[in-house]
């Protein structure tokens, strides 16, 4: 089983708000209620402990109460400080736990995925992670206001939650600590035993809400989601090419009688692309790999749809269905149709029945009807996560 502490516990000073900023509405929820969202969203997780300050604690009892989910909640203390909260959280921790997770309720754009990817990475290898995030700011060392250096930003992150291990682990490590002792994050402990400690990479949207302004940020990306699904459509064409070889759907149809273009041409996988792109308001697939770019020259299309999709992700949407056509007078396509499915999904890591793949010819009609090229249109819904 894995567990979760999650930190509720915090004065939220810097805030300047009269309640816990955890209490505070962000379009009709406390900010929690968007960090518990996401959170039961994991298939992993099994145990939730909430720590938060027993004055608040019906609060927060009554807004995870309002999730139905299989995930098994206990409501714990928080102490002086954040190491104490953990530390009392981790009391509560089951003994069948294996993994342990801990997460700031403040932090509520976590993913059920990433936290799911979080506990994956756990491994004898790697018994203990930290997510974490490359600076890209130059960052200063100052005296009295003064700069003293410029340190090295390339070996520089900024650390993020969720932090995790071996529930063994975070016991025997935090038992070393006394209560006098602060930590900011659960790695510093780890790295003053000289635990090794893997980084794994965050994302820039889980930033910590801590003061106004980071509120007023994620009032704004709430109001943005309101929305949570986005249509996109594409139709791409190809001329055809009679030394180079037809592949449709990242399936090799053929070695010769192909389609001319920059990559490999691909044209069923760049209706998907520009589909997928579009439904998220994005620019098109030549934005992203221009035909004036030697690197995508003879590309195969389906690693660049796996680019897509890692678009899609960070831009947070997850893909509901595709509906694709390809327009061909020939080759007769309908033998390949199952392949071209299973290729798109897997690439895309969503099930078979989410794709669908038609083919069609345009009767004679057009350069398409001529065998002077071949089409494909896309329509893709996706949903914010």
């Amino acid at each position: 089983m894995n567990s979760l502490i999650l930190v509720c516990s915090g004065s939220g000073a810097r805030m300047r708000a009269p309640v816990n900023k955890l209490l505070l509405e962000a379009h009709g929820h406390p900010l929690v209620w968007y960090t518990l969202h996401n959170i039961f969203t994991s298939q992993l997780l099994g145990e939730l402990i909430l720590v938060c300050k027993d004055s608040e604690r019906e609060a927060f009892q009554a807004i995870a109460g309002s999730f139905k989910n299989t995930v098994h909640v206990q409501f714990v203390s928080g102490g002086a400080t954040r190491f104490e909260s953990v530390r009392n959280g981790l009391h509560a921790v089951s003994l069948r736990a294996q993994k342990i997770l801990v997460h700031d309720g403040a932090r509520p754009l976590i993913t059920g995925e990433f936290i799911d990817f979080a506990f994956s990475e756990i491994t004898e290898d790697t018994p203990v992670i930290c997510t974490a995030i490359p600076c890209v700011d130059t960052i200063k060392e100052s005296q009295s206001g003064h700069i003293v250096r410029t340190l090295d930003r390339t070996t520089l992150f900024r650390a993020q939650t969720p932090q995790g291990g071996y529930t063994d682990l975070y016991r025997r490590y935090f038992s070393f600590v006394d209560n006098d002792q602060d930590f900011s994050d659960d790695s510093s402990i780890f790295e003053k035993f000289e635990v090794p400690v893997r980084l794994i990479r965050g994302k820039e949207s889980f930033f910590k809400i801590t003061e106004p302004e980071d509120l007023e940020r994620f009032r704004q990306i709430v109001q943005n989601d309101e929305c949570p699904f986005r249509i996109g459509e594409a139709y791409d064409i190809h001329q055809i090419a009679s030394e180079r070889p037809l592949i449709i759907g990242g399936i090799r149809i053929r070695d010769t009688d192909g389609l001319m273009g920059h990559s490999d041409a691909d044209v069923l996988i760049h209706a998907v692309m520009d589909a997928l792109l579009g439904a998220a308001a994005l620019p098109d697939i030549g934005h992203f790999f221009p035909d004036t770019d030697p690197t995508w020259k003879g590309a195969d299309s389906i690693e660049l749809l796996a680019r897509v999709r890692d678009i899609i992700d960070e831009n947070g949407y997850c893909i509901g269905n595709i509906d694709s056509t390809i327009i061909a007078e020939a080759p007769k396509l309908s033998p390949y149709i199952g392949r071209m499915k299973k290729h798109i999904a897997d690439t895309l890591e969503v099930s078979t029945d989410q794709v669908n793949v038609k083919a069609t010819t345009n009767e004679k009609l057009d350069s398409v009807g001529h065998k002077k090229g071949i089409a494909a249109t896309a329509s893709v819904l996706l949903r914010r996560k």
